[in-house]
């Protein structure tokens, strides 16, 4: 990925942070658990005795004292799950909680770095400031039907507003349920402020707590990254370099307002690069943009629209700002 030993080290420590605070929950739960099941600390004490008494058997000559400590451990074991259950605690709360299961909080699974890693390094480099709270904010749950029309129809395929919405909806929602065994990219369009950006990230955030990296940049960042990859400085060159690694390598890529972005010849073909890369690499790429398919042949070549006709599911919305709507809908009485 490029990391400088301090940006390395910086995110290993939220690891230690991460395992420093789950072993003190850990212990908190024990002590709760203890304190109401006395007879905990004396099954306890039986297993550790047991242990050490079959371990001098075992140098003593018996060959099953080892065997036998086993089966006795199992069987206090069970009798522990049994009283915590009666007292009314969940079956693994004696158990270490993990923020990521994966990896046990350590960032790697075995050599490999571990997805949580990854997106760590996403989230401190690349989320833009306050995005964490646009997340909480827009996601699955928070989508409301109401800011589009019941009224106004789209006139090609005698759909109202709102069930256009509510298609796109489901579109949205049956990618995350389907991701990655079907790795399908998605070109959402519309005008400005119909909800594209918000179902963009209801997919990242429901992906992101599944354990999936996502990656989200506007185009212009996206862009920029290409630009300074070939035209910059030796220090942007390898940030840049650094930038597309990530591109790359993030199991999803979201492209933001695509068509907002100074682009030109070079940055276009990068684009086309970026595409086929990930499409070799299985990887699917999310895409927004305002425009429409003319105008994406247009601005960005046949080559790279055949990609998107061809390639992407289209989602569609259609309506007035939602922004503006809202407003409305909570300035007016019930």
């Amino acid at each position: 990925m490029g990391l400088s030993n301090a940006e390395y080290e910086a995110i290993l420590r939220d690891y230690d942070e991460k395992q420093t605070r789950n072993r003190h929950a850990l212990e908190e739960r024990k002590a709760k658990v203890y304190a109401a099941i006395p007879v905990l600390s004396e099954l306890d004490e039986r297993i550790a005795s047991g242990s050490v008494a079959a371990a001098k058997a075992a140098l003593s000559g018996n060959p099953d004292a080892i065997a036998d400590n086993s089966r006795a451990i199992e069987l206090i074991s069970s009798q522990k799950k049994q009283l915590i259950a009666q007292a009314g605690f969940p079956e693994d709360y004696l158990e270490m909680q993990y923020d990521c299961p994966l990896c046990k909080d350590t960032g790697y699974q075995g050599s490999e770095m571990c997805r949580c890693f990854k997106q760590a390094i996403i989230d401190r480099y690349y989320m833009d400031p306050g995005r964490k709270e646009v997340l909480e904010k827009e996601n699955f749950s928070t989508f409301d039907a109401r800011y589009y029309s019941e009224e106004a129809i789209d006139e090609s395929t005698g759909d109202t507003y709102r069930e256009i919405a509510m298609d796109a909806y489901r579109k949205a929602y049956s990618y995350v349920e389907q991701f990655p065994e079907h790795k399908r990219n998605l070109l959402l369009t519309g005008s400005t402020g119909v909800g594209k950006t918000f179902l963009t990230n209801c997919i990242a955030k429901a992906l992101m707590i599944a354990g999936y990296t996502v990656l989200y940049l506007s185009a212009y960042r996206l862009f920029e990254i290409f630009e300074k990859y070939r035209f910059g400085s030796a220090e942007e060159n390898r940030l840049a370099t650094k930038n597309l690694d990530m591109v790359l390598d993030c199991d999803l890529l979201i492209i933001d307002d695509l068509g907002t972005e100074n682009g030109n010849s070079y940055t276009v073909s990068q684009l086309f690069t970026c595409m086929e890369e990930r499409q070799l690499r299985a990887k699917p790429i999310v895409i927004t943009t305002n425009l429409n398919m003319e105008q994406i042949r247009a601005r960005y070549s046949e080559r790279i629209a055949s990609r998107l006709f061809s390639n992407y599911r289209y989602i569609k919305l259609m309506g007035d700002d939602i922004r503006v709507r809202k407003l409305f809908l909570e300035g007016s009485p019930d």
